[in-house]
């Protein structure tokens, strides 16, 4: 049976020693250009707020963590009926706070492999970049996913440890992968196998 696509953006899940991912709140700038939804990787940016990734690849060293919940400026959480956004995503330019799970180098967090390439148990400890698209603005979920046409020992992103051990879920297309950010401020970067 296939794996059903169905991209999610990123989900903490554990340290390696069993623990919760720490997390903390951030600012969001009003200067942010894009939409925010929880399960979106983001970066530090100017005046110690936090911003939306903007492309694979680009200051992977930046990364901080992945937004899991989102509040407005007044600090209420974004959909509530007394917050000022309707919305349960942040809308770009609008200021507000971020909820971090922090990108710490034994921080395992779930997120989904894209379409086209069927990947085997030998992509562990492989790495890759982030596909960036937009959110899903009808469930409020990041839509972020692994490149699984890029896997590969080079230094990237994101350091694959395993499949999700869950049912019908595969190694093949669509994979619901666990990963460490091996490029954020916390990890410098290495090389994988």
């Amino acid at each position: 049976m296939a794996n059903r696509d169905t991209p999610q953006g990123f989900s903490p899940v554990r340290m390696l020693d069993g623990s919760e991912v720490p997390s903390m709140w951030y600012p969001v700038d009003s200067g942010n250009g894009t939409n925010l939804f929880v399960g979106d990787a983001v970066e530090i940016a100017a005046a110690g707020s936090v911003q939306k990734i903007a492309t694979s690849g680009t200051n992977p060293t930046r990364v901080i963590g992945v937004i899991t919940a989102l509040q407005d400026s007044d600090e209420v959480p974004i959909g509530h009926p007394n917050s000022s956004q309707s919305t349960k995503y942040l809308p770009s330019s609008t200021a507000g706070f971020a909820k971090i799970a922090l990108a710490l180098p034994t921080a395992l967090f779930k997120i989904q492999s894209d379409t086209g390439t069927t990947l085997t148990s030998s992509n562990r400890f492989n790495m890759a970049d982030i596909v960036i698209t937009a959110g899903d603005t009808t469930t409020s979920r990041s839509r972020h996913e692994v490149d699984s046409s890029a896997l590969s020992a080079s230094t990237a992103q994101l350091l694959v440890m395993d499949k999700v051990d869950e049912p019908g879920n595969t190694w093949s297309e669509h994979t619901d992968l666990l990963v460490i950010f091996n490029e954020s401020i916390f990890n410098g970067g290495v090389a994988g196998i």
